[in-house]
């Protein structure tokens, strides 16, 4: 690459960063806590400042730890660790009074946006981060203009914005799972010092953020073999420059790079749980689920597993029966899905979600792009298995969960959507007949429209197969469109029209008392405001989080209870997700 390339590429990835971190600063300072971020924030500290680790450990600690490294450096920070209560107890207190534990933290023992903001802005350097690597990719497999389109489509993603700034895990395994795949990818051309240490780095750091990235060992020793039994050569650049010539000698060096892979995330795994096997520094804080009937019950091979390995310590203790906790809650979930709900899932959910939430430029192209890999098939084993391979694992497991709450589980699929879609932004590009760039702007003139609509409320997005984020609650609801994040947004309206009582219905973990809404809690009302809930003062307003106006977590009478709002006209829609009616007399009635 000579050095006006080099001085472009820099120009355009300073441009994308600029405008992304404007996107989404701008939209995450309007809102309130998302439902997981109070457990993930206080986690992260938790964790890094004091090196405990029983807090939600339904997720490794890495991504938590990482939004919350700026907190060690503000002043003011009130914190007291949880008790260190009697090993009779833990099970108890992780699977519900952790929930008070981090709302006391973040909602009355601090000012808690100044801490999420601050957090939030950790993510969104991530999201920078993934940008670069789709960029980097697209470039060199198909050129600097396509990637630069490729890059565009990335910045105005939806789904991808919404994400970016939220203090959760989905978001940093998606960006580093495209890492790992994108330098095994490299690594299958050119197996170089700087390929293995960025394929070692990502994958890593996806095994100490998320235990869905678990998925990316079976994928990573398959493409490693498969590149072994290739004909072409295998370049090695260690140390000596060699050619791996022979079969035996490439299968040798991927089943090495392999065990050095599993090796590295071991250490690491030890590592972000500060070489302790047990989660805090109390003796008698050791968390055993794999004991409890219910959980042998329902996931009893992996209960075995988890106990052979505590007790052999293998794993540190918070990361193994967190492991379990994570398998157990995936496996029975109240969902809700185009007007129906479930316990048990629907094995089309990821499916439809992923088609409604994806903008319809990036779907089309995504097709297109697919459809062209498999007319160059023989390109598939050299470059497209390393996009498609990990985009089917993902979504086929997620498919045969039973998890189905929220689309953001399948996250890391959309960036590598957006790379199979420069298959065709390529052809397109290289198209000389005017027809095919006009068909190129028109998909890019979509996308600026469908974002337009839905900026700066990108978790609501839902693509205008269904007619936009107006009508996304008639199809799929919680983390999807409502997950709490419009409090701060119903304080705002509330004041601009001088509202001064309300009634709430609010699915969400951001407290009401913390943004001063004077409100008269309704069924639904968040954990640690049930002990208010009441009967509505009415005539007045009432505002109901869409997940609480579906009744998606509610048995059939309080469901029922708020079904005839769903006939009324409402006099304001908050972010999408909160829905405000002027009621004079009981509407249940």
């Amino acid at each position: 690459m000579s050095v006006s390339q080099r001085h472009r590429c820099v120009i355009c990835l300073v441009v994308f960063a600029a405008i992304f971190i404007t996107l989404a600063v701008s939209s995450y300072v309007r809102e309130s806590a998302t439902w997981d971020e109070p457990q993930h924030l206080v986690a992260g500290y938790s964790a890094l400042r004091f090196h405990d680790y029983r807090t939600d450990p339904e997720h490794p600690p890495f991504i938590r730890m990482w939004a919350a490294l700026p907190l060690l450096v503000m002043d003011g920070i009130k914190f007291d660790l949880p008790p260190a209560i009697s090993s009779s107890t833990p099970a108890a207190w992780v699977m519900g009074r952790q929930f008070f534990f981090c709302h006391g933290t973040l909602y009355v023992a601090n000012d808690a946006d100044r801490l999420l903001y601050t957090a939030r802005f950790m993510i969104v350097l991530l999201g920078v981060l993934l940008g670069v690597l789709l960029f980097c990719w697209a470039l060199e497999l198909f050129g600097f203009w396509p990637a630069v389109i490729v890059l565009g489509f990335y910045t105005l993603e939806p789904n991808m914005l919404a994400h970016a700034r939220l203090v959760t895990t989905d978001f940093g395994v998606t960006c580093f799972v495209f890492g790992t795949m994108y330098f095994l990818w490299r690594t299958a051309r050119q197996l170089s010092a700087a390929n293995l240490c960025g394929l070692v780095g990502f994958f890593t750091l996806a095994q100490i953020s998320k235990f869905s990235a678990v998925l990316l060992g079976p994928i990573v020793l398959a493409l490693l073999v498969v590149r072994a039994c290739q004909r072409r050569a295998w370049r090695l650049s260690i140390g000596r420059p060699a050619d791996l010539s022979s079969r035996s000698r490439r299968l040798a060096a991927a089943v090495a790079t392999f065990l050095a892979l599993v090796a590295v995330a071991w250490v690491a795994i030890w590592a972000v749980y500060d070489f302790r096997y047990l989660p805090s520094a109390a003796p008698e804080w050791r968390m055993d689920f794999h004991k409890d009937p219910g959980i042998l019950k329902r996931t009893p091979t992996i209960a075995r597993a988890v106990a052979w390995a505590d007790a052999h310590r293998l794993l540190p203790n918070a990361y193994s029966e967190g492991f379990l906790l994570w398998q157990v809650k995936a496996q029975k979930r109240s969902g809700f899905l185009a007007g129906s709900y479930r316990t048990d899932g629907w094995w089309w959910f990821f499916p439809f979600a992923f088609l409604i939430k994806t903008p319809i430029s990036v779907l089309l192209l995504f097709v297109a792009g697919v459809v062209l890999s498999a007319v160059r098939w023989r390109r598939f084993l050299d470059d497209t298995a390393y996009a498609l391979l990990p985009l089917g694992t993902f979504f086929g497991a997620a498919i045969m969960a039973r998890l189905n709450i929220g689309e953001r589980h399948i996250l890391p699929i959309h960036s590598f959507a957006l790379l199979l879609a420069g298959y065709a932004i390529t052809e397109l590009c290289a198209e000389p007949r005017k027809p095919f760039r006009v068909l190129l702007g028109a998909l890019g003139l979509l996308a600026v429209i469908e974002f337009a609509i839905v900026c700066p409320h990108y978790l609501a997005f839902f693509n205008q197969f269904t007619g936009g984020p107006r009508s996304g609650h008639k199809y799929l609801v919680d983390s999807n469109l409502d997950w709490g994040q419009d409090l701060k947004g119903l304080k705002q309206w509330m004041d601009t029209r001088d509202v001064r009582h309300i009634n709430l219905s609010y699915f969400g973990s951001a407290d009401p008392a913390y943004y001063k809404i004077d409100c008269a809690h309704l069924p639904g009302a968040p954990f640690f405001d049930e002990k208010l809930v009441g009967g509505p003062r009415l005539p007045g307003f009432v505002a109901v989080s869409v997940t609480n106006l579906r009744g998606v977590y509610f048995g059939e009478e309080t469901r029922g209870f708020y079904k005839p709002l769903l006939d009324q006209e409402p006099a304001a829609v908050i972010g999408y997700s909160i829905y405000v009616y002027w009621v004079d007399r009981p509407w249940w009635k």
